[in-house]
């Protein structure tokens, strides 16, 4: 049974990210055992691109859990209102972030799980510039 829509307009799928402890032996994993191509790479982070999906992989900080996710971000259509939309469904909000080519809505979601929603101005742009993506 299909619930009835938020009015938070999403419409996807930005970004998946994962925590790893060795970025560079889980980058060559994905590049060379899976053909993922590198969209962008910094010192802590990098971003894979596969189709039209991104994945990211994070360097866990000590004492930080490895091996699993580190968030979600899921794209709006909207990003004029979200904020009040997300207050007023009582979805507790952790963070917000303003960047060149997008803006954040960090949210706390069940289970502990981390979630962003990302408005870009330019929808056919791919996910994120490694520079810009920590909360």
């Amino acid at each position: 049974m299909k619930s009835p829509p938020r009015e938070f307009g999403l419409v996807g799928f930005d970004h998946v990210d994962l925590r790893v402890r060795d970025l560079a032996k889980a980058k060559r994993f994905f590049v060379e055992q899976l053909g993922m191509d590198v969209l962008g790479d910094a010192e802590e982070h990098a971003y894979l691109l596969f189709g039209d999906q991104v994945l990211g992989l994070h360097r866990a900080k000590d004492g930080e859990a490895v091996g699993g996710l580190d968030h979600i971000a899921l794209r709006v259509s909207e990003w004029t209102g979200l904020k009040s939309r997300v207050q007023r469904a009582r979805v507790v909000i952790t963070g917000e972030k303003e960047r060149p080519d997008s803006r954040s809505l960090y949210l706390r979601g069940p289970a502990g799980i981390h979630i962003e929603l990302v408005w870009r101005p330019d929808p056919s742009a791919r996910a994120p510039n490694p520079s810009s993506c920590s909360p």
